[in-house]
């Protein structure tokens, strides 16, 4: 029998290559934890700041007996990710010894008009924190209803993705049939939406009779703006 030593070489040297980087992780993950570095996305907008995360990695490392020099960062992640402004984390421990807490926080796109909650990107509801507020549309009419939490979130998430919409609109409105109206900033009239089918060609129906109304300057004439009707913008002057 004629052995291939070329081959039996080459899985020693995997062998060997998987037990040196097995050996640095064991060590790796037992070595004292010397410090932590925190990071915070978007940290212009903080709705959770350094401390109060640095605070609830002690408190979740204690109360779950997790042991300091060998931190579980994937149970310590689920712990973070209960954290009702957290949209999600990403822990691990450095060669060093220095503890890395990476946090996405969740992102509000409107906010009720109770001012205890807003909405976010994902269509649920969060909290509002007590370090900053977002300059978002304010939802008004709320009847407290999934069905109708889908509807506004379809239109807050329009209206986020447009850049226009998004510096514009001040309120966004809804009535018990579920019929959509939006206020935008510095400006009296109130945009009537309807149902929110045909929601692009409306929008930009809208833009269209904008730019004109806004060069001949009768914007502020009119009290209502309609873009319930196909192909038509009909106005209600003051």
């Amino acid at each position: 029998m004629r052995f291939n030593w070329m081959k039996i070489k080459l899985i020693f040297l995997l062998v060997l290559i998987s037990g040196l980087f097995y050996s640095t992780i064991s060590v790796n993950n037992l070595r004292d934890i010397s410090k932590m570095d925190i990071y915070i996305d978007n940290p212009n907008n903080l709705f959770i700041t350094k401390d109060s995360i640095n605070n609830a990695v002690i408190e979740i490392i204690t109360n779950k007996n997790i042991h300091k020099s060998s931190v579980h960062t994937k149970a310590l992640e689920f712990e973070l990710n209960k954290i009702e402004l957290v949209k999600k984390s990403d822990v691990f421990v450095d060669v060093n010894g220095t503890m890395v807490v990476n946090i996405k926080q969740r992102k509000p796109i409107a906010r009720f008009l109770n001012n205890k909650s807003y909405l976010d990107e994902d269509g649920l509801v969060m909290p509002k924190s007590k370090y900053y507020s977002a300059r978002v549309p304010v939802i008004k009419g709320y009847a407290n209803t999934q069905d109708q939490l889908d509807l506004i979130y379809k239109l807050s998430n329009y209206i986020e993705n447009d850049k226009f919409l998004s510096q514009s609109t001040a309120e966004i409105l809804i009535d018990s049939n579920s019929i959509f109206s939006i206020k935008l900033r510095n400006y009296r009239f109130k945009i009537l939406i309807g149902k929110l089918n045909n929601l692009d060609l409306k929008i930009k129906n809208f833009k269209a009779f904008y730019i004109n109304a806004s060069a001949n300057q009768i914007l502020n004439k009119y009290s209502v703006i309609n873009l319930q009707f196909d192909n038509q913008v009909v106005c209600i002057k003051n």
